[in-house]
């Protein structure tokens, strides 16, 4: 486990912890267990937030050895996360789902002062030129009942992990129906400029994609116009790049895009069906600029790190 990751072995040590905190300060708990799969799973994703954000504090509570925690913060499913400041909850993530945990950290987080104040001075050229001051998740932007995939399972279709009604994180997934392939259509209310991917498969290693085609611009495409058709780009992912982290994309090949397919030919260690449970785009809307005046960086726009994984 991460060192900038506490253990929690008793209600006093999380309550002097909670109270020595400043105010402002974003505290992480993970209510997880051992049995718990998805928890296991989403691990190395929290694990990869707490290096990176070393103003937060992070802590796991295992229910069943600190059941009074557990029933306090009323934990009904693992994993669990909670975001405290001050001692209050401010937000809340049920399951394993490593898009929504980044995002919920990133947007409580803040801004360490030392660090903004340190690389605003030194590094304003990298700031006003950077893609990535303004990336974040582009799944609201999609357009809902444009959304469809070839090939899903009708117990297990797109929509119960990307659209307007998701169902429960760690339980809900897509997967495959005759045999390993999927291709997602994914349409955009507006242009937008694609910077990176994420895909976590990790509760079932196995049956991860592997080799994926990524397509722009393509109306009603099927597996057989994939397969006639050049990708914007090719990608064949590694076991550890499917547990939810960002994978960049040749930027200057997704600009202007309206509408994104993504052919999955096949998974991990060749399995009968493929299996993905959750998804996430990122980049920026079409009217984001990315030409800003150097002298003049927006005030509380986060630290160099931040911008470096892309959050705002």
């Amino acid at each position: 486990m991460s060192p900038n990751i506490t253990e929690i072995d008793s209600t006093s040590q999380f309550d002097n912890i909670v109270k020595g905190l400043p105010p402002n300060q974003l505290l992480v708990i993970d209510f997880h267990a051992v049995w718990c799969g998805p928890c296991h799973a989403i691990a190395p994703v929290l694990e990869q937030l707490s290096n990176s954000y070393k103003h937060v504090k992070f802590v796991k509570i295992d229910v069943d050895k600190q059941a009074p925690l557990a029933q306090r913060f009323q934990v009904r499913a693992m994993p669990t996360f909670k975001f405290l400041k001050g001692g209050r909850e401010v937000d809340e993530l049920r399951g394993a789902s490593p898009p929504q945990l980044n995002n919920l950290v990133s947007k409580h987080a803040g801004t360490p002062a030392a660090a903004s104040s340190s690389s605003s001075a030194s590094s304003s050229t990298v700031k006003s030129s950077a893609p990535a001051d303004t990336t974040g998740s582009l799944l609201k932007h999609i357009v809902s009942n444009g959304l469809s995939c070839l090939n899903e399972s009708s117990d297990h279709p797109l929509s119960s992990i990307v659209g307007p009604n998701p169902g429960p994180r760690g339980t809900s997934y897509l997967e495959s129906d005759v045999d390993a392939e999927l291709l997602i259509s994914i349409p955009f209310q507006d242009q937008v400029k694609l910077k990176s991917i994420s895909i976590f498969s990790a509760i079932s290693p196995a049956q991860a994609p592997k080799t994926i085609k990524l397509y722009i611009n393509n109306s009603n495409i099927d597996f057989s116009d994939a397969e006639s058709l050049s990708p914007a780009q090719e990608l064949e992912l590694t076991p550890e790049q499917v547990k939810g982290d960002k994978i960049d994309l040749r930027f200057v090949r997704f600009q202007n895009v309206r509408s994104l397919h993504i052919l999955i030919k096949d998974n991990q260690e060749d399995e009968e069906t493929t299996r993905i449970d959750s998804i996430d785009i990122y980049g920026t809307t079409g009217d984001a600029s990315t030409e800003k005046p150097a002298a003049a960086p927006p005030q509380g726009s986060g630290s160099m790190l931040e911008r470096l994984m892309g959050r705002s």
